[in-house]
């Protein structure tokens, strides 16, 4: 405890510096178990530094020292200069611990998913208008516990030179040169990281990716990766396959969406280790119809297969995929929603053993209401596998609700399984959740006890079940306490068919969780400092993203809502539960990364929001977010215009008090000496506006009608 009085003394003496910072010190204990057996024990402490100095950019530390098994490990250290101002440019400078997404263009489509990029080094990056230049070097890292994260360095070294440019309104491009060369002999004392039986001795990737606004809504994306890998052994495939590609459209409208694409993966497309990416082809589509208000009918198709190298010793697999559903609202606050699924696949170990073969189909239905301060919902589900391995049948039915009363959320669910097979059973799955804030006091749980036999399915909605119960207090606005207890359970069995599978939905399930089932108890506290102008901006949302140890992303549109047609918005700044922003690109595209699993608000940032735009109908959203997965919410702006008039009359007579009024509206204004008035920061549409006769100068009367309709548009003078 004297260091942690020697850190606190030294952040005091910070409050006395120029410009603007802030700072946070904690000290941290966390205990990992499975069973009853003991993974970790680490105790550490967690030091980050933040300072806004002025005409240089922000210096930013981040420092975590830790004891884990009575060995020396450390977390996110790195030091770091942001918005450096030299020759042209904003160069950021990372020294240590740093990130940067698998993709330059993240790609739109939710059948995709890309880890991000973690590695211990220099990084490296210049940007300027619509272009940033990058250029990286280190030791791929990551995190060996889902609580306190140690980032732990893998035999893989990365090096790489990145270019994003826009070019004019309508086209974004991004290339990418990248090494990886890994270390096989400590690769063999970590099998956990391999995803190939052969894995690769060094790779070397050139990746160009771009997206093209053709029309209003319909853009196109499009990816091709060139890839070279010496393997460990010889390449037993019967041919190379040094290609990637990624193409495809997509169009968003009010009542149609359309998002396709074929994909053409080899094996070292991208070969990161703890992630199995490549080694896939194939087409998908998703289309969304919203005919009329409350109605809305969805499906999606697609079909893999793996083994693009025709590789005869390799293991294969196909899988074909189709399903359509449909969500309507009723009277009475009814909502109701239905799906199909049907999933065929096909496996077999190598090209001389018999095809294994699976078909899957499952329906569901769900039905819901909100009444007071409930939402019920009522839930069905039948699910048939046919299979000469394992045939089995499932039906389930679930029942739910949420309570919200005050500063008090309550929610339950039981769901009622029945599995029909070789060892036919009926059981119970419970859910509960509880969040109580009071003032500086914040108790939350959610538990869940039972086995849910759909995500043993190929058709699993989850991966990983995550068991909390926990409590933060704040002192003040200064000190901060937490306490939390974990269980991590790995839903799936992971084998190469269930992988194969999610990966077809935009889950990939590093082979590091298959040590998952723990239990886990946290305990934290910390002080943060502010100190200057800038520094009084404090991120209140960082503690509920830090809590949570599996994350997804967010992201979405937000569309201008114009008489001549929706067109994406540029330059709008988007909040996700007050706590963080993110400004829209050319085509109206915002994204979150590192979002925690869970239940999250997004939003037009009101108070950041430029002038010439007005919040549109869809301006908050709620929406779940579920670990590894890509949630989507689409936000709504209507851009602003104005109306410009002249008052006439004889040079004696002065017009500057003659009030001119809208019609419909409490909005007047008055002339200027010449006669010119103006009306600002109106919505597109018909106006009339008339002049108020008691305001006539005196003995003056109108030559012409007193009142006249005009129309406002965007980009029309009026």
């Amino acid at each position: 405890m004297a260091g942690i009085g020697l850190l606190l003394c030294l952040a005091e003496a910070l409050q006395a510096q120029e410009g603007g910072g802030q700072a946070e010190i904690g000290f941290q204990q966390y205990y990992l178990s499975i069973g009853s057996q003991r993974i970790a024990n680490i105790s550490g402490l967690a030091l980050t530094y933040g300072q806004f100095l002025p005409d240089v950019g922000l210096v930013s530390a981040s420092l975590s020292p830790a004891l884990s098994n009575d060995q020396f490990r450390t977390g996110d250290d790195y030091l770091r200069l942001k918005g450096l101002p030299w020759k042209g440019q904003h160069w950021n400078f990372s020294i240590g611990d740093f990130r940067l997404p698998e993709q330059l263009l993240a790609a739109p489509f939710t059948n995709l998913y890309f880890p991000d990029i973690a590695g211990r080094g220099v990084l490296v990056e210049a940007t300027h208008e619509g272009r940033t230049i990058g250029l990286f070097y280190g030791t791929e890292t990551i995190a060996n516990t889902p609580r306190v994260v140690l980032r732990v360095a893998v035999p893989q070294t990365l090096a790489g030179l990145y270019v994003r440019q826009k070019i004019g309104s309508r086209l974004i491009l991004g290339a990418r040169l990248m090494h990886f060369s890994n270390n096989l002999a400590a690769l063999a004392s970590t099998p956990s990281l391999l995803t190939e039986s052969s894995p690769l001795r060094t790779a070397t990737t050139l990746m160009v990716d771009g997206l093209y606004t053709i029309a209003g809504p319909l853009k196109w994306y499009g990816e091709a990766t060139w890839s070279a890998s010496e393997q460990n052994v010889p390449n037993l495939a019967t041919r190379r396959t040094p290609f990637s590609t990624l193409a495809g459209p997509l169009v968003e409208t009010k009542h149609f969406k359309l998002r396709a694409n074929y994909t053409f993966e080899n094996t070292s497309y991208f070969p990161l280790l703890g992630y199995n990416l490549g080694d896939r082809q194939g087409p998908f589509g998703e289309v969304t119809l919203r005919p009329v208000s409350g109605l809305e009918v969805y499906g999606s198709a697609s079909e893999y297969q793996n083994n693009v190298a025709a590789d005869p010793t390799a293991p294969s697999f196909r899988s074909t995929s189709e399903s359509a559903g449909a969500s309507l609202q009723l009277p009475a606050r009814f909502s109701l929603n239905g799906q199909l699924t049907l999933l065929d696949l096909d496996s077999r170990l190598n090209s001389g053993s018999p095809w294994d073969k699976s078909k899957n189909q499952q329906e569901t239905v769900t039905l819901g209401r909100a009444f007071a301060h409930h939402n019920l919902q009522v839930s069905a589900r039948d699910f048939k596998q046919i299979s000469d391995i394992s045939p089995q049948r499932q039906r389930s039915a679930e029942i739910q609700d949420t309570l919200h009363v005050k500063h008090l959320v309550l929610g339950a669910g039981v769901k009622v399984q029945r599995l029909v097979s070789d060892d036919s059973r009926t059981n119970l799955l419970y859910r509960g959740m509880v969040q109580l804030n009071v003032k500086r006091l914040s108790v939350f749980a959610n538990i869940e006890t039972g086995s849910d036999l759909q995500n043993r399915t190929l058709l699993a909605t989850n991966t990983i079940s995550t068991t909390v119960v926990g409590a933060s207090w704040n002192v003040g606005r200064q000190w901060e306490f937490q306490a939390e207890a974990f269980r991590n359970n790995l839903l799936t069995t992971l084998n190469p068919q269930s992988i194969f599978v999610l990966q077809g939905q935009g889950v990939f399930v590093p082979g590091t969780l298959a040590a998952l089932n723990q239990w886990s108890i946290y305990f934290r506290m910390s002080r943060k400092l502010q100190w200057g102008k800038a520094g009084m901006v404090a991120d209140l949302g960082q503690y509920a993203i830090a809590r949570v140890p599996l994350k997804g992303s967010l992201e979405g549109f937000v569309m201008e809502r114009l008489i001549a047609g929706n067109r994406p918005a540029e330059g709008v700044p988007v909040s996700l539960d007050g706590s963080r922003t993110a400004v829209t690109g050319a085509d109206g595209r915002f994204h979150f990364s590192e979002v925690p699993e869970g239940a999250h608000n997004v939003g037009l940032a009101l108070l950041e929001l430029p002038a010439d735009f007005d919040p549109g109908p869809n301006k908050e959203k709620g929406v779940v977010v579920y670990p590894n997965k890509l949630a989507r919410s689409d936000l709504d702006v209507i851009r602003l215009v104005s109306l410009q008039g002249k008052v006439s009359g004889p040079p004696d007579v002065p017009v500057e008090n003659i009030v001119i009024r809208m019609a419909g509206t409490q909005r007047y204004t008055t002339p200027d000496s010449d006669g010119n008035f103006y009306f600002y920061n109106l919505r597109e549409g018909d106006y009339t506006l008339a002049v108020d006769q008691k305001t006539l100068p005196e003995y003056a009367v109108m030559d012409q009608p007193d009142s006249i309709s005009v129309t406002a548009l965007q980009g029309r003078a009026a």
